[in-house]
């Protein structure tokens, strides 16, 4: 018994001595405290917004190194919900909450944040968002009202994805059926001089011969392999599919989410134009037009074609089907880079791949993809602006690869260095894209477009569609 209670009274002493060790070591002397209170009083504190989790490490890595440039800063990167983002940002802004100095958002949603003044005029010291460092695309989606109002950041758009193997494969062989084909003319023609003339064929057979001019045009435009059969236009695509046997294990020539806005807006992106070039302009509403519906008419023809059922087909899906090498071709965002490489080195992806423009629709007709643009927007209502129009320069001016290597993200700037080459045709693509409005009364547009184009594509007539869409906004917005 004795003994036992020796061993409590030791244990109870170990636990004991524990517990004065550990707040030992979390004892602070007062004076430090107070030393390390006072510092971070004398520094502005900026908090900077965001909701997409994935760019948390890379924004806390722009935060110290700009706090290590500016002592007097401190900066607290803060992911938030996107649910009624904005509504949260005034609300926080207007009640005296903690609140951001500055924030990401989507450039579609400009128009109203600038209206409430939760964004500004930027000031843009070092003169950054000028047309040598941007495209005009990003250029027009940071301008409202004619005013520079967010720093381009990051972008998305569209690009067509296509089986670069698979490509050169059907290239091969067209080309050896060329061959054989003028070989076997070549052939024939002379047995028939030979008989005309009076000789036995076999005095006739040609020990060689040339090709004609056009057969030798296409044999040199093959030559390129892959690249000679990417299509300019979805006519290209469909001439292929007629065409060209496609190579073992594909199930189609074409394939992508036709229930989506982002995989069918170019059809009629370069047709459609609401907002105008900023799309801020309320006077400008023009949807249903003689180009816009001679396009979506070709597009629903495309239903007969690939059949795609809008209720049945997913990006995601269709990407895995690319992936195991099912699809020629599909319509993919930029995010589908990051997606093969990944599936390159696990040893998933069949094939190589390649990048390239939107085919138009037509060689009469244009296209035009739409391009979502992240932009930094300072607070209009903030006590630190000038210093957060700083930090948002020096986050949206980072010139090297991290921002994609490390969150796969693309940097809306002309400047941007990557190591892959083909985000040079990404850009190329950013280029020619066009941005959702920012006009606050067409808010809902996006989801108006989809269902509109959901219900072309499913056989309603296209011009009754357009332009029940057309009075749609123009009562919205005028």
């Amino acid at each position: 018994m004795n003994t036992r209670k020796r061993l409590y009274a030791v244990t109870l002493v170990c636990i004991m001595f524990a517990f004065v060790l550990y707040r030992g070591l979390q004892y602070t002397d007062p004076s430090v405290a107070l030393e390390n209170n006072k510092e971070t009083a004398n520094k502005e504190t900026l908090y900077f917004w965001y909701t997409d989790e994935t760019l948390t490490d890379y924004l806390n890595s722009c935060a110290l190194s700009f706090m290590e440039e500016h002592e007097n800063v401190r900066i607290v990167p803060t992911c938030v919900s996107a649910v009624e983002y904005l509504e949260t940002i005034y609300d926080a802004t207007m009640d005296g909450q903690v609140y951001p100095d500055l924030f990401i958002v989507t450039n579609d949603c400009l128009e109203k944040a600038y209206l409430s003044g939760i964004a500004t005029t930027i000031r843009d010291k070092t003169g950054l968002v000028t047309e040598e460092n941007y495209p005009k695309a990003a250029l027009s989606a940071v301008t409202c009202q004619e005013k520079l109002v967010a720093y381009p950041f990051y972008y998305e758009t569209s690009v067509l994805l296509y089986n670069r193997t698979h490509l050169a494969s059907m290239a091969k062989a067209r080309q050896e059926a060329l061959l054989a084909q003028e070989e076997g003319e070549a052939a024939q023609a002379a047995v028939d001089e030979a008989l005309a003339a009076g000789l036995e064929p076999d005095d006739m057979l040609p020990s060689g011969s040339e090709a004609s001019s056009d057969v030798a045009e296409e044999l040199q435009r093959l030559s390129a392999g892959a690249d000679a059969l990417v299509p300019a236009t979805m006519d290209d695509i469909l001439n292929l599919a007629d065409t060209y046997d496609a190579p073992e294990g594909v199930e189609a020539i074409m394939k992508w989410d036709v229930s989506d806005i982002f995989y069918n807006y170019f059809f009629a992106g370069n047709y459609i134009n609401v907002g105008g070039p900023d799309g801020d302009d309320a006077s400008v509403v023009d949807i249903c037009n003689e180009n816009s519906v001679q396009c979506l008419n070709l597009y629903q023809s495309l239903n007969q074609f690939f059949s795609i059922e809008a209720k049945e087909t997913t990006y995601d899906s269709v990407m895995q089907e690319f992936m195991d090498g099912k699809i020629l071709f599909t319509v993919a965002t930029t995010d589908a880079v990051a997606r093969l490489e990944q599936a390159k080195q696990e040893g998933k992806l069949e094939g190589e791949y390649g990048i390239s423009l939107l085919p138009d629709v037509s060689s009469q007709l244009r296209s035009r993809g739409l391009s979502v643009t992240n932009v930094i927007a300072v607070n209009g209502y903030g006590q630190h602006k000038n210093v957060a129009d700083q930090f948002a320069s020096y986050v949206a001016g980072q010139t090297d690869d991290a921002l994609y290597q490390r969150c796969g993200k693309l940097s809306a700037g002309l400047f941007a260095t990557h190591e892959n080459a083909i985000f040079d045709t990404t850009m190329e693509a950013y280029k020619e894209s066009i941005s959702l409005p920012k006009l606050v009364q067409a808010s809902s547009f996006w989801v108006q477009l989809e269902v509109t184009l959901t219900g072309i594509w499913q056989g309603e007539d296209t011009t009754a569609s357009l332009e029940k869409l057309q009075q749609q906004m123009e009562n919205q917005i005028r």
